[in-house]
């Protein structure tokens, strides 16, 4: 983990007082919540704390939570467990919870959790640092200075970083809680954002992945008008970014404008994350979506008329009220002619506040698992046979990590974002994490291609 753009190292801290406190954090959920930890670490760190990976040896504890859906939640629940267990057995530890979570159910865990020092939702994160520090009966050792940009401490390797460009959703889907915990879109000012991605570059960022719950309503609420090609555009010019990597795009906000900046950029990559959630007119109609399925086409054939070698990533959800049979086939049909890439699959989940927990026809749990259950094995063959297409083939690689077993190397083709996505399993030759390479794939199943590094395959150099 490295700071960038700091006025404060680990060392410095460590100087600075001859009793350290430490602190551990455990981030839950999504790229955009992981951001935000980045952000709270940033301000233990410069604020005189030390990080530690191990939580028995921390005096605080601090989790970030997410609540999106039930298995989400489910989850930040068994973590708080564990975190509480560890915190019984310290007596002088403190134990701080935040996040979404918090956001919406902060009452029903100060009953349930007395254990926990304090509660902090998402609308009350610029009081973090001081809670924190008020849990252990202390005051900041250092004063953070004034930044253009909240500071972080990255997480992510060294060459890839997330550019997180707005928070909050205007959407209203009836199936989501985002609007609830995080409230309406706010886009941060477009200077701040390249100030902060020529920082990560400067720091030695080689793939920027931008974020946001809806990154195709960019700059709306700001300059009146999507604003996200023009902030593509000039993020393009940054020195040292190689990668420029798009998620969460709305379908039926792709336009002409974006497409063209797909056409003609050099850095961004050919690859796009299209959550559609469903294929069938009906039901995308009873989500609330905004996007009907001549909406996910024509965002589609736009983007592909562009790069015509793009990867195409989407996520679909099963069991929402009122889905039938027929529903689900339609589906199936629409994503087998589009013939996505990758297709994440997930189960309705019943959130109470939405507008969907209230309709008639909730759907079984059995019916559930089985749509997912078939989704996800049709998705797989679908992903096999699209790996399949690279063996004996040469494609560049940006390694990412020396892999723990196999003697080999971790890292992904530009079709493959991280965490998300399957990575290449690289063997031969001597290459660098964080360096591009050329790999020749020999092998493919549904999540990973494996290849490798010959002697007549150079790395490389040039721009993508």
């Amino acid at each position: 983990m490295s700071f960038y753009d700091p006025n404060i190292t680990q060392e410095q801290n460590l100087r600075s007082s001859s009793r350290v406190l430490k602190y551990h954090l455990t981030s839950l959920g999504c790229p955009k919540n992981l951001v935000e930890s980045e952000e709270m670490m940033a301000k233990l760190s410069l604020s005189g704390m030390v990080l530690v990976h191990d939580p028995e040896e921390a005096d605080l504890l601090v989790l970030n939570t997410c609540g999106f859906i039930g298995p989400a939640k489910e989850e930040g629940i068994s973590t708080l467990l564990d975190l509480v267990q560890i915190r019984q057995s310290h007596p002088t530890q403190r134990l701080v919870v935040v996040g979404c979570m918090i956001q919406r159910y902060r009452r029903e865990f100060q009953e349930e959790f007395p254990e926990v020092d304090a509660f902090i939702g998402v609308e009350d994160k610029e009081t973090f640092l001081q809670v924190a520090w008020e849990a252990l009966g202390r005051k900041p050792l250092n004063a953070i200075p004034a930044y253009p940009y909240a500071p972080r401490l990255l997480t992510t390797p060294p060459h890839m970083a997330y550019l997180r460009i707005s928070d909050g959703c205007s959407h209203t889907c009836s199936f989501c809680a985002i609007p609830i915990m995080r409230g309406k879109h706010r886009s941060r000012p477009m200077e701040e954002i390249l100030l902060e991605a020529k920082s990560l570059a400067a720091g030695g960022a080689k793939e920027l992945v931008i974020i946001a719950q809806d990154t195709t309503s960019y700059g709306k609420d700001l300059y009146g008008h999507a604003a996200i090609a023009d902030l593509l555009t000039k993020i393009e010019p940054i020195e040292g970014l190689e990668w420029i990597r798009l998620m969460y795009v709305y379908p039926h906000l792709v336009d002409k404008r974006l497409a063209t900046v797909f056409a003609s950029s050099r850095k961004l990559v050919s690859y796009l994350d299209i959550p559609i959630q469903h294929g069938d007119p009906e039901m995308l109609d009873s989500m609330r979506r905004g996007s009907s399925d001549k909406h996910i086409r024509q965002a589609v054939d736009l983007i592909r008329a562009a790069r015509p070698d793009v990867s195409l990533r989407t996520t679909v959800m099963v069991g929402f009220p009122g889905e039938k049979n027929r529903h689900f086939q339609n589906m199936l049909t629409l994503l087998d002619e589009i013939d996505f890439d990758r297709v994440g699959v997930f189960k309705y989940s019943r959130e109470e506040g939405t507008p969907s927990a209230e309709l008639p026809d909730q759907i079984s749990d059995r019916i559930k698992e089985k749509r997912c259950s078939a989704l996800i094995d049709w998705a797989s063959d679908r992903a096999r046979a699209k790996n399949q297409r690279f063996v004996g083939e040469i494609v560049k690689i940006l390694i990412d990590a020396k892999a723990a077993e196999g003697g080999g190397y971790w890292g992904r083709y530009q079709g493959q974002a991280p965490e998300v996505d399957g990575q290449v399993f690289v063997r031969g030759g001597k290459p660098v994490v964080g360096e591009f390479v050329n790999v020749r794939i020999t092998e493919a199943d549904e999540d990973n291609l494996y290849g490798h590094i010959n002697a007549d395959l150079k790395i490389y150099n040039d721009k993508p």
